[in-house]
């Protein structure tokens, strides 16, 4: 088994308490907490042997400069994003920085590297969420990247969110791949949401997730140059994937996704 440096993307949270208005004068926000949605998902990661992990909230991603992106680019051989829009890549801080004005602003296109990351050898793997592939009313921006045509689905235009508080079913069109050999899906808990897409001509579907008679990619994955896709169209996380992180095969999961996927 190869080593793995997987770079996390996403899937943190700020929460603010409750505001709390005990005067026409004065009112008070009482209580924070800084959370990884993903921490089940990280801990995970962790398990798979011979692997190190780096998660990190997507306003970091924002806020890195030029030679820092590269430097994680050169460290990972693996890159998981988690409900992070295309703004975090699109722009810089500098951008807004009106000192800078007096020249020409620009930058290398993050998308043009992540894509030629792939290409080079790399995976890259996006999770589902409200900020993923086309997302809530399009915010994600995926399928209008150009980094889009890297992965195994084709985007939505437009918002992509189908939820239910009742879950949706789940089936295996190969059942002996072997990213889920030795999972059966029939059991498998609850799921509260996913982001419609469509499978990309000549990727493969490992799993579909079903909605009003049609089926659609849960988890699909392909070839780009001598790298590798892949897309899982739920949340590892809450609150899509609240229930997926007590699943006994959770783990199981993503050793395999990211383990023998298209290996030899």
């Amino acid at each position: 088994m190869k080593n793995l440096r997987i770079w996390h993307v996403g899937n943190w949270c700020f929460h603010t308490g409750q505001t709390y208005i005990e005067s026409p004068f004065f009112r008070s926000t009482k209580g924070v907490e800084f959370l990884n949605y993903a921490k089940n998902f990280v801990e995970a990661l962790k398990k798979i042997p011979r692997a190190e992990v780096i998660s990190e909230p997507s306003w970091n991603l924002y806020n890195m400069s030029p030679e820092q992106f590269d430097e994680r680019l050169r460290w990972a051989t693996t890159i998981v994003f988690g409900d992070v829009e295309t703004k975090c890549l699109h722009l810089h801080p500098d951008f807004f920085n009106r000192n800078k004005w007096d020249k020409y602003v620009t930058f290398p296109d993050r998308f043009i590297l992540l894509k030629d990351w792939v290409n080079n050898g790399g995976h890259f793997h996006m999770l589902g969420g409200w900020n993923s592939f086309s997302g809530e009313m399009g915010k994600g921006g995926w399928g209008r990247s150009l980094f889009h045509d890297v992965l195994p689905v084709v985007c939505l235009q437009g918002d992509d969110l189908i939820e239910s508080t009742a879950s949706f079913p789940v089936r295996a069109p190969h059942p002996g791949h072997p990213v889920i050999v030795g999972i059966t899906f029939d059991e498998i808990p609850p799921i509260l949401g996913f982001n419609e897409t469509s499978l990309r001509e000549g990727a493969e579907c490992i799993l579909e997730i079903g909605y009003n008679g049609k089926w659609y990619p849960l988890l699909a994955a392909r070839r780009f140059g001598k790298g590798k896709a892949s897309a899982f169209t739920t949340s590892a996380s809450p609150h899509w994937g609240i229930n997926l992180q007590r699943w006994e095969k959770y783990d199981q999961l993503w050793l395999q996704l990211f383990t023998r996927l298209f290996e030899e």
